[in-house]
Parts: C-alpha cells; sequence; structure tokens
C-alpha cells in the first residue's frame, strides 16, 4: 500500500532531523575533537611541554568522558536527550573559554578533560544517536551513515583552526570556537530535541523506504535486551572490545597527526588541513557502508574494513616515502569512516534500542580505553624513541586483533524470558 502525505511529510521530516543531527556533530568534532589536535604545536612551542604531557591531556578526557558513559546513558533516558545537550552545549562552551586562559598543565588537563571533551560528549554524541537510533528503524544503518557524516565533514574546519591559531592565536582561537558551539549548538538542540519528544516519523522510517531506488529489506523483528540482559551476552564484550581496539588506533592517529606531520617538515597550518582532509576523504565511505549496512551483514563488512585498516596504518609505519604515506592515509581515513558509520547501527542491531543509551555508556569503557592507551601511549613511545614508528606498528597489530575478534562477534541469542 502507497504511503499517505502524511506519512510521507513525516518521513522526509525524520530524515531532515538526521542532517542536523550531522551538522551539529560535524561542528562539535571539528572544534572539540580533531581540532584540538591544531593547537598541539603552539602548546609544546610555548610552554616547552613534553609531547607525552600533551598528549596526557587527551588520554584523561578520554578516561573521564568513558567513566562517565553510563552516566551519560542513564541521564539521557531519565531527563530525554534535548535537556542532556543544553547541559553539553554550556559545559563544552566553559572549556574552551577556561582553555584561552591556560598557563599551566594542570590547568590545560581542567579546561580539556572536564570542559571541552566532556562537554562534546554530553552534548553531541549519546543524545543524539539515541534519537537517531530510535527514529529509525528498516533504514537505521543509512540514517547513521549521515550522521556520521558530520564528523568527516568536520575536516573543513580543521584548517579554519589552524589559521584561527596562526592569524590570531590559539587563545583567541579558543574563544572563537566557544562562541561557535553556542550559536550553532542551542538552536539545534532545540529542533532535534523537539523531534524527539514528538517521535516525528517514527512509523514511518520504521515502515517504509525512501522513495524510488532499491529499498531496503524488511527488517526482522526488533530485538528488546535489558542493559543486564545485554552485559550477560557475548556478542556485548566481544564487540566493544573490537571497538576498543579500534579506537586506539584511531585516536592515537588523530591526536598526534598533526605533529607527526610538522616532524616530517609540513607547516603547522597545511598539516592540520591534512587532518581535515583526512577526515573529509571519509564521509563517502561513511554514507556508502551506511547505506550498504541495510542490505549486507554489517559484521562482514566491518571484517573487511578493520583487515584494510590494518594493512593501511602497517604501511604508515613501515614507509619512508610521502607518497605511499599520503596513500596509506587515505585508505585509513575510508576505513575510519566505514567503521564510524557502521558501529552504533550494529549496536542497535544486536541489542535494540529500548536501552540503547545505557548500553552505549557502559560501550564507551572499552572505548575510552582504548583512546587511552592510543593517544597517550603513542605520545610516550615518541618521547622514548623519538619516532612514530614504534606507535605505528603497535597500531596495525590491534587493528589486526580487531579483526579477528569480529569474526567471533555474532549476533546474541535471544534471551529465556522464563528466566
Amino acid at each position: 500500500m502507497k504511503p499517505t502525505f502524511r506519512q510521507r511529510t513525516s518521513f522526509m521530516s525524520t530524515w531532515w532531523i538526521v542532517f542536523a543531527a550531522a551538522f551539529a556533530h560535524g561542528v562539535s568534532t571539528g572544534l572539540a575533537y580533531f581540532g584540538l589536535s591544531a593547537y598541539f604545536p603552539s602548546f609544546e612551542r610555548e610552554f616547552g611541554w613534553s609531547r607525552g604531557a600533551i598528549s596526557g591531556a587527551f588520554a584523561m578526557a578520554r578516561v573521564e568522558s568513558g567513566l562517565l558513559g553510563p552516566a551519560e546513558g542513564y541521564m539521557t533516558n531519565r531527563l530525554g536527550p534535548k535537556r542532556v545537550m543544553y547541559l553539553g552545549i554550556v559545559i563544552c562552551a566553559l572549556g574552551f573559554l577556561g582553555m584561552s586562559l591556560v598557563n599551566t598543565l594542570p590547568m590545560l588537563y581542567v579546561t580539556i578533560v572536564v570542559g571541552i571533551v566532556l562537554g562534546s560528549s554530553v552534548g553531541f554524541y549519546i543524545p543524539v544517536s539515541v534519537v537517531v537510533a530510535t527514529l529509525f528503524r528498516a533504514r537505521r544503518s543509512l540514517a547513521f551513515g549521515i550522521f556520521r557524516t558530520g564528523p568527516g565533514l568536520s575536516g573543513l574546519l580543521v584548517p579554519v583552526v589552524g589559521f584561527m591559531i596562526v592569524w590570531w592565536g590559539w587563545r583567541a582561537a579558543s574563544v572563537a570556537s566557544a562562541v561557535i558551539i553556542v550559536v550553532m549548538g542551542f538552536p539545534l538542540a532545540r529542533a532535534i530535541g523537539n523531534a524527539y519528544e514528538r517521535g516525528v516519523g517514527l512509523a514511518g522510517p520504521a515502515a517504509n523506504t525512501a522513495g524510488g531506488g532499491a529499498a531496503a529489506k524488511a527488517p526482522p523483528p526488533e530485538v528488546s535486551l535489558t542493559l543486564k540482559q545485554t552485559l550477560r551476552t557475548r556478542s556485548f564484550w566481544l564487540l566493544a572490545a573490537v571497538m576498543g581496539l579500534r579506537q586506539m588506533v584511531t585516536e592515537g592517529i588523530s591526536v598526534h597527526l598533526v605533529i607527526l606531520l610538522v616532524d616530517r617538515g609540513w607547516r603547522q597550518e597545511v598539516a592540520a588541513g591534512l587532518l581535515g582532509a583526512s577526515a573529509f576523504i571519509g564521509v563517502p565511505s561513511r554514507l556508502a557502508f551506511g547505506w550498504m549496512g541495510d542490505f549486507i551483514e554489517k559484521r562482514k563488512l566491518m571484517i573487511g574494513l578493520l583487515g584494510a585498516l590494518t594493512a593501511s596504518v602497517l604501511t604508515m609505519g613501515i614507509t619512508d616515502s610521502s607518497a605511499w604515506f599520503m596513500s596509506a592515509l587515505g585508505v585509513y581515513s575510508l576505513c575510519y569512516g566505514g567503521l564510524a558509520s557502521l558501529q552504533e547501527p550494529i549496536r542497535a542491531d544486536y541489542f535494540g534500542i529500548r536501552h540503547f543509551a545505557s548500553i552505549q555508556g557502559y560501550s564507551r569503557l572499552f572505548v575510552t580505553a582504548g583512546s587511552v592507551l592510543g593517544s597517550f601511549g603513542a605520545g610516550i613511545l615518541h618521547d622514548l624513541t623519538h619516532s612514530y614508528t614504534v606507535a605505528l606498528m603497535l597500531f596495525a597489530g590491534s587493528a589486526f586483533i580487531s579483526t579477528v575478534l569480529m569474526f567471533w562477534t555474532t549476533p546474541p541469542a535471544k534471551p529465556d524470558v522464563r528466566k
């Protein structure tokens, strides 16, 4: 039966929410994740801090946001995405304002850990992913692919941050970032939160496919595990380990790529632009694998991407050729994008959306461990060896292990309701 005009209108309204979510996620990631790496050389140059000490701030931020992941999920379930987004936006903006006043290493840690990264996570990651997971089912993977283009498009902001630092100084750039977060964040939080509260198009996307073209296959009955049931499954722990190892690789490279390229002779603003280009290259991959995830088993797609990630990072670690390094960086960027678009949909497919925020929060404990080992470990290894070669080789090994584990990460068995 053909959808009614009201169903089609509701359906399109829901897709616009996904694009708004992608924009919000992109600005947040560009300023509070990739963009922070652009400040790295300025901190080293002005204060003389070691790279291990500076990257420790990034590592501590991941620890803090990961440990609070379950609490963020609980708050989202209890208060709703809109209120949580407002709170996160305020915290993130205050963090950037605080960073503009930094004069000591402990103060840098506080502003990044308690302010910027925590606020970005609370304001733009868990609550928005809950909205997308809830409003979509049959096209959930494509919806997350679109949502995840935000971090890819955020690459366009990284060179802007780099040029602001060069032209105005890093303190003024930090203040400008706070202003952008507030001006952009509040209207989007209102729109996204209101859509969730109204349940706009909840029936539409679940029941229909986008007009024209091939239709997504009809989804199976929705899995609906409780948090307790989920934590009892082998699938949760294996998937969390895969995500943690993958995060160790991508976090370590993202945090250190600008300074790594500076070591190779690139100017700071150009190196920041290349980091942005790396994120932007992943945009087509995020969309393509998000679309394919609705038709092809997501586990198989992730196995292929993790294998390619292993090869690309290994090449980056062993080559002295700039051409080979940049080619490997391009493959790495495509793999990074594809994996990012599949991680939430496969989690929702395996465990359901009833307790998605809480499950997402607990999963972040593993992601946090990977983030710490990646960002902090690469800095320490560079300080010891004066090279990033050892770190990149270890990252390649971690990506290979995650590939093997993904073979074993099959959907959980249905729980016995009599228990």
